[in-house]
């Protein structure tokens, strides 16, 4: 089995792709407009190019980091991903995409935090460059809910359809990953403790004074503002 072939998240999987999944692919991601307009890649129209780029997908992704994204609860892959080292410690998104009928979901949030995951903490990354057509505004926001910056555009012709992209570029370095990943559990920390007060009340076991006090030097105690906790 090639490196890092199985990633888990809470609700998906990153696995390598296998021959019985050229249906599903074909009909989630491969020939579904509304994902290869936002793709570099070329439309699958017949059964037999599905099967075959199938077969090629099984190939490529042997001894490349590169995955079929599949649902964890009925393994139906119904997306792909990949990321590639261009020089050492410098790694790129090289593609993701999401069936139309799974997306809004938060399935391309855990993509990318599966990704940034192995590539900080796995294979050593400085950096990670993520790009997207400038006009998907999707991509764009997933890209700053994880602290990306912008760094540059390009303009590209897309071969098989000639249409002109500026593919707008940004990047997360490792210091800015390991800040924000320590204040995500700072977060869920807070979090699960603030439950617990809140069944504590619900319960009767504390005052509302009690509550109030307790909640109050939690959010001392571990930095977070007021205005930036659900109530």
């Amino acid at each position: 089995m090639p490196p890092y072939a199985y990633l888990e998240g809470t609700h998906i999987v990153l696995r390598k792709a296998r021959e019985t999944d050229w249906l599903s692919m074909w009909k989630n991601v491969w020939g579904d407009e509304e994902v290869y307009r936002w793709m570099l890649f070329q439309p699958t129209l017949t059964e037999e190019e599905a099967r075959e780029r199938c077969r090629r997908s099984i190939q490529y992704q042997q001894d490349h980091l590169a995955w079929f994204v599949a649902l964890k609860e009925t393994d139906e892959a119904m997306g792909l991903c990949a990321i590639r080292e261009n020089d050492p410690g410098h790694f790129e998104e090289a593609g993701i995409g999401i069936g139309t009928k799974y997306q809004g979901r938060g399935y391309g949030k855990e993509i990318v935090a599966l990704l940034l995951e192995l590539a900080f903490r796995d294979l050593g990354a400085e950096d990670l460059r993520y790009g997207y057509f400038r006009e998907n505004e999707k991509s764009r926001k997933v890209a700053e809910s994880f602290g990306f910056v912008y760094d540059r555009s390009e303009e590209i012709t897309r071969p098989w359809d000639g249409a002109v992209k500026t593919i707008d570029s940004c990047l997360l370095t490792r210091e800015s990953f390991l800040v924000r990943r320590q204040t995500d559990k700072k977060r869920e920390l807070f979090l699960s403790q603030k439950h617990t007060l809140d069944l504590f009340l619900e319960r009767g076991a504390i005052s509302q004074a009690q509550y109030d006090k307790s909640l109050g030097d939690l959010i001392r105690k571990m930095g977070m503002l007021s205005g930036t906790h659900p109530m």
